[in-house]
């Protein structure tokens, strides 16, 4: 495996769905489409308010006659609660398996190891999987770090919701669902499709999570972004190692302006996967 790096993401939690009707439960609820879920095919989705907001991604791998999430693990509990929520008579059951399973990642490589999947926001970003802690998650890669990892995303300006999104506050196309595969418009209902569908339809995404190259001391998180002297975003996750990060940034304030956080300057760029422009519409405020 020449490249290919691995590590295993402590921060990240296992749930399993099962039950008789674990596939149409999820069906209903989520913004991607459950049926793309099978044995070496995982899905990346939402879990949103009635309102359209944000409240928990996961990622949906099959396993057996269940499907096991990849969540942020110091929200399962809640995510836990909130299906239980919706489950009334549904035959569905949830395990929490954070004490016998990990996530790894692997990436730099060609080829999936074994019981890994594609990570299906974007091809390169490299693999992902779900394996029980007494197996060898490394499986012959080079060893790396979760801060590699991190810096890997970061410099694709992929954001992790533990991180970089705002539970009840980020709308989805805000932190680019739309442009990473975590949103299946053709699916059918999902909670907040209707708020969801419609800014998808009018193009009214005003802000967008974005790649910024930082020249300066690099601004902690939640640090305010300024353009003009004019608030334009925030700062999330960064890298102290390449100088980079991600914002929130509204995309009518960064076309040709200088952006500062703290005392830094900050240069928004287009990641590779984005179909959108950064030239946002004339400020109408």
């Amino acid at each position: 495996m020449t490249g290919l790096k691995a590590t295993v993401l402590p921060e990240r939690g296992v749930l399993r769905v099962g039950g008789a009707e674990a596939r149409p439960f999820l069906q209903g609820l989520i913004t991607n489409n459950i049926d793309l879920v099978e044995p070496g095919r995982a899905i990346y989705a939402g879990l949103l308010t009635p309102q359209g907001k944000f409240l928990f991604d996961f990622f949906v791998h099959a396993e057996g006659d269940g499907l096991l999430l990849d969540c942020d693990g110091a929200r399962l509990p809640d995510l836990m609660k909130r299906l239980t929520f919706y489950k009334l008579r549904a035959q569905v059951t949830f395990d929490d398996l954070t004490s016998s399973h990990a996530v790894a990642v692997y990436w730099g490589g060609e080829a999936a190891p074994a019981g890994a999947s594609a990570d299906p926001r974007f091809a390169g970003l490299g693999f992902r999987a779900v394996l029980p802690k007494s197996s060898d998650p490394v499986q012959g890669a080079e060893a790396a770090t979760p801060a590699d990892y991190h810096r890997h995303r970061i410099a694709l300006g992929v954001g992790d919701a533990a991180r970089d999104f705002e539970p009840d506050r980020t709308f989805p196309l805000e932190a680019n669902f739309d442009e990473l595969n975590g949103i299946d418009f053709k699916k059918g209902c999902f909670v907040g499709q209707e708020v969801t569908s419609r800014t998808k339809r009018r193009g009214s995404v005003r802000k967008r999570l974005l790649p910024v190259l930082v020249e300066g001391n690099l601004p902690k998180p939640h640090t305010p972004v300024r353009s003009s002297g004019r608030e334009a975003g925030m700062i999330f996750s960064g890298d102290a190692e390449t100088n980079r990060a991600l914002a929130l940034l509204r995309l009518d304030l960064i076309d040709g302006a200088v952006l500062e956080a703290g005392d830094a300057s900050l240069t928004p760029e287009k990641p590779v996967w984005a179909t959108f422009e950064l030239e946002g519409e004339a400020d109408e405020a």
